[in-house]
């Protein structure tokens, strides 16, 4: 019998992700390699749901989402960074970020068109466009600045180019691309009549005073540019899977399109709830207090890292502090999860040819103090 898996899925295994997270269940050890929150959502989030499934809305959403949802996403987009998005034909309500990346990429490339994907970057962006048919070409970045090479991202592209994924703030490295690489990138796009697809889904942690930059609030760049991002990362419930698109008229419709056969619609409660909580947040400066925990989260984790004698990358935002190692990355991840009782992602999980990070690893600083408290005692046990 043949193998059952398309040759073109082939080179894409376990996720480094789940073997790590198995071994660290397996050992019991205290786990920094997944970036999921160990502390309780927000109380008026869980009510709204409560709230929510109590008035009965529990049967199919709309494909393209919750009215309330889209109007509240919609909203955000306007106040928060000046762009107007019309709720009910440049919205979509996607399964969290990761179906909004699929359906993205399944909906605009054609067969042999490229893909620009960011190294490091998060797993989905590559089999995402295999799967569509497309190629991949990377584009890396270097540790610890993580800065991004505008001549390096013009030679990768090309006249096949279609889409060049942005990941701002990035997952794994922290990087916040600046205004010069958003507009850099901006005008390859121009050039090649390709799109950005901007995943921002760490939009609200930024830290050090920062300010996120959406590019789609350049004018030119609203008509190419899919902006993506979610309700994991911003309220703590990564097993919801909310998340959006905010795209053209006619992007939308091509996403949709694709999103109706993928997973047709998000949950009808959760979509609510999180409607009420961005509808919330300006009132309750929700955001700011989210930020202002997480950067003290991110800086605990740093000061214990460095007293490891690990040099680290300070993150501009996001959840994770990318660090080198000693050595091999998956052997000395091993080691800390047997040893101390730890666990961090290998950073060659981030890189295509699995070299480029084979020195470094990620830990993630979602976790309640007493968690980061506790990993930074074992990591400096003698």
């Amino acid at each position: 019998m043949t193998t059952p898996l398309r040759t073109v899925m082939r080179p894409f295994g376990i996720s480094m992700f789940s073997r790590v997270s198995d071994l660290a269940a397996e050992h019991r050890v205290i786990n920094l390699a997944q970036g999921v929150p160990d502390f309780p959502a927000p109380p008026a989030l869980v009510e709204a749901a409560a709230t929510a499934m109590r008035q009965h809305i529990n049967q199919y959403a709309p494909s393209p989402g919750l009215a309330s949802l889209r109007a509240a996403v919609s909203t955000h987009a306007k106040m928060r960074y000046g762009v107007t998005y019309d709720p009910d034909t440049e919205v979509t309500v996607t399964a969290g970020a990761t179906e909004a990346v699929w359906s993205t990429a399944a909906a605009l490339l054609e067969p042999g068109d490229e893909a620009i994907v960011i190294e490091p970057y998060y797993e989905t962006y590559p089999p995402s466009v295999v799967a569509a048919g497309g190629v991949v070409r990377f584009v890396p970045t270097t540790f610890p600045d993580f800065v991004l090479d505008l001549e390096r991202l013009a030679a990768a592209c090309n006249p096949r180019t279609r889409l060049i994924f942005l990941n701002t703030p990035g997952n794994p490295s922290g990087r916040l691309f600046t205004a010069e690489e958003l507009r850099g990138a901006a005008e390859l796009a121009e050039r090649y009549d390709a799109y950005l697809v901007c995943d921002e889904t760490y939009e609200h942690l930024i830290y050090d005073g920062r300010a996120h930059r959406r590019v789609s609030s350049v004018p030119e760049c609203r008509e190419r540019s899919v902006i993506i991002s979610s309700a994991s990362k911003t309220f703590g419930v990564t097993g919801w899977r909310v998340g959006w698109t905010l795209a053209s008229h006619a992007v939308t419709d091509a996403i949709r399109r694709v999103h109706q056969f993928v997973t047709f619609a998000a949950p009808s409660p959760l979509q609510q709830a999180v409607a009420a909580m961005l509808d919330d947040a300006p009132r309750s400066g929700y955001f700011d207090e989210l930020a202002r925990g997480f950067a003290v989260r991110r800086d605990l984790l740093l000061d214990y890292l460095r007293r490891t004698g690990l040099e680290v990358a300070v993150p501009d935002g996001g959840y994770f502090v990318m660090a080198r190692c000693p050595g091999d990355d998956v052997t000395w991840c091993e080691d800390l999860i047997r040893r101390p009782g730890v666990a961090a992602l290998p950073g060659s999980a981030f890189y295509h040819d699995r070299t480029g990070g084979r020195d470094l690893v990620r830990f993630a600083f979602c976790k309640a103090f007493s968690t980061l408290h506790a990993a930074g005692a074992r990591m400096l046990r003698p």
